[in-house]
């Protein structure tokens, strides 16, 4: 048994299992990196782009008569591409599933809400990934992404709310030198049954890092991802200058504020452009031209 973060982890053949999870993982034969990748009724979660030699899934178990909802990622011989990026990142991981296992645990410990880890193991010859593979619980809600298309001008008095506890979340984050590099509301779960400044939490967190140099411009494109995201119909402009005064921990907006809203709605339409023609090109494909 040993600590990682504030997570308690136990050794289970190749894999490390958080505490409070073996029993579970054993009676789905789930306690093995051989037993992760020999899974097949589970959930595809793959889409569009996704690359062949990772895989997402949703697995529902069950152990004493109850059920529970878990989230499995298996990578098998990454390419040199993405093994740089595992070196890059800045977490010390030495594979895919790794660099999510470091961050998950990590955060954990800065006092960041994110999705709970379960399990992790990795198979490596040398310097190169065989195969690794994690398991993550289900973040209670669901996403904000979701969310917001369920409400409408009724629902105001809620997104208001949890201005103040998302900038909260998001200003830590950034402060203690992460980046999310995905950070749309797609990735922010939201469980209502929570109070509002307990409510929120981080997923995917495949691609964060912590870059040494430039993490100014990491912190723009942040924003911007979540500035474009939240619609224009239920998050007003007023809104999001509330809600950057909270980020910055200010009570009025000064020349630095203003210079970094300048830069962050430039990367907002940056992000609108790409996504046009990320969707144009998908469109074409699909219509066979």
């Amino acid at each position: 048994m040993r600590e990682d973060g504030n997570v308690t982890l136990i050794r289970r053949d190749n894999l490390l299992i958080a505490a409070g999870y073996e029993e579970l993982l054993c009676a789905n034969g789930l306690d093995s990196l051989e037993g992760l990748f020999n899974v097949t009724n589970a959930e595809s979660l793959s889409k569009p782009g996704l690359a062949t030699w990772r895989e997402r899934l949703r697995l529902t178990v069950e152990a004493g008569g109850e059920q529970c909802t878990l989230y499995l990622k298996r990578f098998s011989d990454p390419p040199l591409s993405a093994r740089r990026a595992v070196r890059r990142s800045g977490s010390g991981a030495s594979s895919m599933a790794g660099v999510e296992w470091a961050w998950m645990t990590r955060l954990a410990a800065d006092g960041i809400p994110c999705v709970k880890p379960v399990a992790f193991g990795e198979e490596i010859r040398g310097s190169r990934e065989l195969r690794s593979a994690i398991i993550t619980a289900a973040a209670p809600g669901a996403s904000l992404e979701v969310w917001v298309g369920r409400w409408d001008e009724g629902d105001r008095a809620i997104i208001r709310n949890l201005i103040e506890p998302l900038a909260a979340l998001v200003a830590r984050f950034h402060e203690r030198g992460y980046i999310h590099r995905d950070l749309y509301l797609s990735h922010v779960f939201y469980d209502p049954a929570s109070p509002p400044e307990e409510s929120l939490c981080l997923i995917d967190l495949q691609r964060v890092v912590r870059p040494r140099l430039r993490h100014r411009r990491w912190i723009i494109k942040d924003l911007a991802s979540l500035n474009f995201s939240a619609p224009g119909h239920l998050v007003s402009r007023t809104d999001r200058l509330r809600w950057l005064t909270h980020y910055l921990r200010v009570s009025k907006l000064d020349a630095p504020a203003k210079r970094l809203i300048y830069r962050v709605v430039g990367k907002t339409q940056g992000i609108a452009g790409h996504e046009d023609r990320r969707r144009a090109r998908w469109h074409g494909r699909s219509n066979g031209r």
